[in-house]
């Protein structure tokens, strides 16, 4: 694929999408060393996402927007200290974040390797701005980059205030980018993809009853999912694959990837979604009552299964990360006050 025409650039998460890095898992090669058992298990578990990898980026490609998948080199670039498997690049929403012309990255492998090295490339070549975050001097390393919602000239960035340094370097990166947008503080310390979607203009899809919005999207109107049973683990249990026995391999999983999993039964996947345009989403699944919402408003839904979202606690959102939107830094609430800091105290 050639990226060397390729832009950097995204002020809300709903102008038209043009680029896109899409998330991936290892070749199966890479867990050869483990038991023969451990090895079915993490293929089948591959077998499942690039499947519906597969599928939502067909879906991408449908809609003309370009798709950057990662690209692996050996093994033991992607093993920690005590040589584990790190991660796979599967939510590249965590560690890669546009914000206007410039592209952060948080490393997440100890070496310095990158899947996605060969897009970094192209857009350097084409004298685009991409930032290597530096965890040790960085205050933006602090960040969760899934707890920030761009709106144009708002942004909110949510933390977790338990932890003095979120609180620190968080204010540190706020008070930089209050320089040109209106910057609103929640602390919850949730992923914002997680909770809600703003999905074009006036409209949001909502999991949160006590959040009326008032503060943060003034006169939208909110569509709130109905409540229902989304976690179908057990209680206790840190992952959930469809029919697999998670008593039977979860020695085997655990071993392999425990840092990996993270809290699916406290997301909710049906506002996990991505907006193409103003007019088109992409989700992973959709009830007839949000189907019907969304007609309504002549929003086209187009429905990517992902059926490993309850192992690696990642919907359609988490699975990517905008790189390239049509469209400049619109003010969608001009009449709300100068640039700056503001605190948005309905979330806490």
């Amino acid at each position: 694929m050639d990226l060397h025409y390729s832009t950097i650039s995204s002020h809300s998460q709903w102008q038209t999408l043009k680029e896109v890095w899409l998330g991936g898992v290892y070749p199966d090669s890479f867990f050869s060393h483990l038991s023969n058992k451990t090895q079915d298990i993490f293929g089948h578990i591959n077998e499942l996402t690039r499947k519906d990898f597969a599928h939502l980026k067909q879906t991408l490609e449908s809609l003309n927007v370009r798709v950057v998948e990662p690209e692996y080199t050996k093994v033991d670039d992607y093993l920690d200290k005590q040589e584990r498997l790190q991660k796979p690049p599967v939510s590249p929403c965590d560690f890669a974040l546009t914000l206007a012309d410039t592209l952060y990255i948080i490393p997440q492998y100890h070496n310095g390797v990158n899947p996605y090295q060969h897009a970094i490339d192209a857009y350097r070549q084409n004298k685009q701005k991409v930032v290597i975050i530096d965890r040790d001097k960085d205050p933006m390393a602090w960040v969760e980059f899934p707890g920030i919602v761009k709106a144009g000239r708002d942004i909110i960035i949510d933390y977790d205030a338990t932890v003095m340094e979120r609180i620190q370097n968080n204010k540190k990166i706020a008070s930089k980018l209050s320089r040109d947008y209106r910057v609103h503080l929640s602390t919850t310390g949730d992923h914002q993809d997680g909770i809600f979607f703003p999905f074009k203009p006036g409209h949001i899809i909502s999991s949160n009853y006590q959040n009326k919005y008032t503060q943060s999207f003034p006169n939208w109107d909110i569509y709130f999912l109905k409540r229902t049973k989304l976690w179908r683990g057990n209680l206790g249990e840190k992952w959930w694959l469809p029919n697999v026995d998670n008593a039977v391999y979860n020695d085997q999983v655990l071993e392999v990837s425990e840092e990996w999993l993270g809290k699916p039964e406290e997301t909710v996947f049906d506002v996990n979604n991505l907006a193409v345009d103003e007019n088109t989403i992409i989700v992973s699944s959709l009830s007839d009552n949000t189907a019907k919402y969304l007609e309504n408003l002549g929003v086209d839904a187009h429905v990517s299964d992902f059926k490993t979202k309850f192992f690696w606690d990642a919907g359609i959102h988490c699975c990517t990360s905008d790189i390239h939107r049509l469209g400049e830094c619109i003010d969608y609430w001009p009449d709300r006050g100068p640039e700056g800091i503001y605190r948005i105290n309905e979330w806490t």
